[in-house]
């Protein structure tokens, strides 16, 4: 049924249980999982570097990666991009023919005033998107 799956990470603990569905859910249908961090282009912080973030953004795919892997994933496609994060997901995941996102849900006050980004996600995806919380 799903032959590509994307998981977006943040690098936070938040994103745990999206990372663990995706990567049952990638064995199950013996899928790809792709796995993205976005660099919030928008929101980039003074004193903090580009390669600092590029670095944040390559532990965080590897660790999906690295978790997938052991858990018998047999293939994993990582990629660090800048932009946007719903509009990012969204060309990664049209870019890529994905057809299932699997993303995290966060309840903090910041997304509550900024906007949730798997909200946009869901609203926007061309594809099915399963939001976890």
């Amino acid at each position: 049924m799903y032959d590509r799956i994307l998981v977006p990470t943040d690098g936070r603990e938040s994103t745990e249980r999206a990372i663990d569905e995706a990567i049952d859910l990638a064995i199950e249908h013996d899928a790809t999982l792709h796995t993205l961090y976005v660099i919030n282009s928008a929101a980039i912080a003074p004193g903090i570097e580009f390669g600092d973030l590029e670095k944040i953004g390559r532990q965080a795919v590897d660790y999906v990666r690295d978790r997938a892997t052991s858990a018998g994933v047999g293939r994993v496609d990582s990629e660090v991009t800048h932009g946007l994060r719903h509009r990012a997901i969204l060309q990664y995941a049209d870019d890529h023919d994905i057809d299932l996102i699997v993303i995290g849900r966060h309840r903090e006050l910041d997304h509550l005033v900024r906007g949730s980004v798997s909200k946009r996600v869901s609203e926007q995806a061309s594809v099915p998107v399963l939001i976890v919380e």
